[in-house]
């Protein structure tokens, strides 16, 4: 890094100019065939949502420690800052703890050499840490969905030996969509709209606070919570784009038998073939050949094509292949986690890794 002082840099909040630039440069890459209205529309939308409300949402860049106001910064990302739980061998009671999400990492090509060095950076040649923000810090861990492979990622630890985000489960299980309907007996099954899907949202949180226990094998397991607008995340992101993509009104994004039978989902239409994705699933494998026609029907309601989910449970694996799905392992949008604990990421499970 010849023409750049790493002792020059920091990491700063970002100011609203910052922020403008920011998903102004990520729009030529990641626009999914929105117009640059569209997509600057589309996260101005996003920031008045409960995910990002409070002080939940931060833009950082890496700029100059002598002009952090630059917009000439190197690279940007975001932070969603979530309620988590932990749970362990030697604790199985889950404990809640503040984690992170992570989005929207972005660097200008003519950064990209630079920054890809950094990495193999000493922490020592950074200089002084950066300042304390509000609302920011005390993590217990981080993910990220990496689209540039599991290996870079890795390296993105704080020192040269130490791990950074670890890829756990990128498996995504995907049916057909079938266009001849069957007969379904939907007794006690209810549609759910958008005010009950975000009641089941915070009684799913609630139950998994209470239910949570550690995964065989591991000595320490974590789980993001659904709520406070975790989930819902997708959902409102989808709706946007749905409305000005001329589509009908949605009316409906999930569908619960009981509390321990229920799937909401999302709709991808930017995608080679459009999606019906499911963020939230729980069933039995009694429950799952009807609960599947359901998502059937409503996926050839609204001209899906197929139907997906991440990381079906070991419980369910079976049912679903029975069913017609397919289970492969995405080169894309890689579940990747960052433990800042003293275990070793080789201990950690990651539990109810959704979409």
């Amino acid at each position: 890094m010849d023409s750049i002082t790493l002792s020059s840099l920091s990491l700063f909040a970002a100011t609203p100019e910052q922020i403008f630039e920011s998903r102004r440069r990520t729009y030529a890459e990641w626009s999914g065939g929105l117009s640059l209205e569209e997509y600057l529309a589309r996260d101005e939308f996003t920031d008045k949502q409960e995910v990002a409300c409070e002080g939940r949402l931060i833009t950082w860049v890496l700029a100059p420690r002598s002009n952090p106001t630059s917009l000439d910064f190197l690279c940007s990302c975001e932070t969603f800052r979530r309620d988590g739980l932990v749970c362990s061998k030697a604790n199985a009671k889950p404990k809640r703890v503040i984690c992170y999400a992570i989005a929207s990492v972005f660097t200008p090509l003519r950064f990209r050499a630079d920054v890809s060095l950094l990495p193999a950076i000493s922490p020592r040649e950074w200089g002084a840490p950066p300042h304390r923000v509000a609302h920011a810090g005390d993590g217990l861990f981080s993910a990220l969905w990496s689209d540039v492979g599991a290996e870079f990622y890795r390296r993105c630890g704080p020192t040269k030996d130490s791990d950074g985000w670890i890829t756990r489960a990128p498996f995504s299980t995907i049916w057909d969509v079938k266009q001849e309907s069957s007969s379904i007996d939907t007794s006690g099954w209810t549609l759910l709209d958008e005010t009950g899907v975000m009641k089941l949202w915070e009684d799913d949180a609630e139950n998994i606070s209470r239910t949570l226990s550690p995964a065989d094998n591991f000595q320490v397991s974590f789980s993001y919570l659904p709520h406070k607008g975790v989930a819902a995340f997708q959902h409102w992101r989808t709706t946007d784009i749905l409305n000005k993509r001329g589509y009908a009104p949605i009316h409906h994004w999930g569908i619960i038998r009981d509390s321990n039978t229920f799937a909401t989902w999302t709709f991808d239409i930017q995608s080679s073939a459009k999606t019906l994705l499911i963020t939230r699933l729980k069933s039995s494998p009694e429950n799952m050949k009807t609960l599947l026609a359901i998502l059937m029907s409503v996926a050839r309601k609204h001209g899906m094509e197929r139907i997906e989910v991440y990381n079906l449970p070991d419980h369910l694996q079976s049912s679903a292949a029975h069913l017609g799905g397919l289970t492969v392992e995405r080169d894309d949008h890689l579940p990747s986690f960052k433990w800042y604990g003293e275990e070793h990421s080789s201990e950690i499970a990651w539990l109810m890794n959704e979409r």
